[in-house]
């Protein structure tokens, strides 16, 4: 499949998506709930479906109480926004592949010359550069969206309840799921305290991803040089 192929796959399967949920959420809700043949619940102990399962029933059972074809458009930018987010970048990333094809066909002289000349050295530099921005956009995009506040906290329960844990609104720490051991939850229970937890997101981003932060910062660094090496090695058309 060509990259334009694959671009009208992607543009079309996203506005299908979208309309689908817009228009009918409820319904289309309601069968993929009955195909995942489970019960998703925010509490480990009363859901039967396994992780990634639940994770998406959680986000598809707001649409069976959502008031119809005015609600449906907000439930689904509120439960979806992520994944039509990664959607749109995909489009972009396929469109713009698209038309460096396109510019290679027109020129098959220069594109054959070009090839003819790629070597390891030209696949090294492209792979470290492309490190150096995944790590770098990753690294910002993390840090605004633990960092800022209101956001941090929404994140947090985003990540929380995709995990199956459902923090109290008062007492947060209340939930047996709070206390359990693991990556994120011990990290995430500053974000959801009671009024300073969606204040003091810049502080909670540091005291709980102290070390995640450094060590992406020593990795985004290396690549930066190891890329800034490469490139000064690169042979002069």
């Amino acid at each position: 499949m060509s990259y334009r192929h694959l671009f009208k796959v992607l543009q079309w399967g996203l506005i299908l998506f979208c309309l689908c949920f817009a228009m009918v959420g409820g319904t289309v809700a309601e069968r993929l709930l009955e195909l995942l043949q489970c019960q998703p619940h925010a509490n480990p102990a009363l859901r039967s479906c396994s992780w990634l399962p639940n994770a998406l029933g959680l986000r598809l059972t707001p649409f069976l109480s959502a008031g119809g074809i005015s609600d449906y458009p907000f439930v689904l930018l509120h439960n979806f926004w992520a994944l039509i987010a990664l959607w749109v970048l995909a489009l972009v990333a396929t469109h713009r592949a698209a038309r460096h094809a396109a510019s290679a066909a027109a020129m098959p002289g220069r594109s054959q010359a070009r090839r003819a000349r790629v070597n390891g050295a030209d696949i090294a530099r492209w792979a470290s550069r492309a490190a150096f921005w995944t790590l770098l956009l990753g690294l910002i995009g993390f840090c605004v969206a633990f960092g800022t506040p209101i956001l941090g906290n929404r994140m947090a329960l985003e990540v929380l309840g995709a995990l199956g844990c459902s923090p109290g609104s008062f007492d947060p720490f209340s939930s047996p799921c709070m206390s359990a051991p693991g990556f994120w939850t011990h990290r995430l229970a500053l974000y959801v305290i009671p009024l300073a937890g969606p204040l003091l997101a810049p502080v909670w981003l540091v005291m709980a991803f102290w070390d995640v932060l450094l060590a992406w910062a020593l990795l985004t660094v290396a690549a930066y040089f190891l890329q800034t090496h490469l490139a000064t090695r690169a042979p002069q058309p």
